[in-house]
């Protein structure tokens, strides 16, 4: 299996510092030689040396079946993290104990502009 790029956002969508972060779905193909069952699942983004998003299953990433994992939705309140375009990767462990890295990532943030004050 050879090493893809993602970009987040994905194509046609921004993400903005302190918006919701919709969830992302991945699915493998019915002919990948690959089985999520009992699998643990990490993604990994940084600020040049220092990890900012720090995922992994039951903490951000959700396995739905054995070729079906997502990337969970991060709540507005959550999304403090910093504005800028950053780098980092997801992996996969495998019951047998392989270990692939399958995603290369290039995550970019929006600055916010409009403040909302409660009242």
């Amino acid at each position: 299996m050879s090493i893809q790029v993602l970009d987040i956002p994905l194509a046609g969508n921004s993400i903005i510092q302190g918006d919701t972060i919709p969830k992302i779905s991945f699915s493998f193909d019915a002919l990948d030689d690959i089985d999520l069952t009992g699998a643990t699942i990490k993604m990994q983004i940084y600020k040049r040396d220092t990890i900012f998003i720090d995922i992994s299953n039951d903490s951000g990433i959700t396995i739905i079946d054995d070729k079906t994992f997502e990337i969970d939705e991060v709540a507005k309140e959550l999304n403090i993290y910093p504005v800028g375009k950053f780098k980092g990767d997801l992996e996969i462990t495998l019951a047998s104990g392989e270990r692939i890295t399958i995603l290369r990532i290039n995550y970019t943030i929006i600055k916010q502009y409009t403040i909302w004050h409660l009242q």
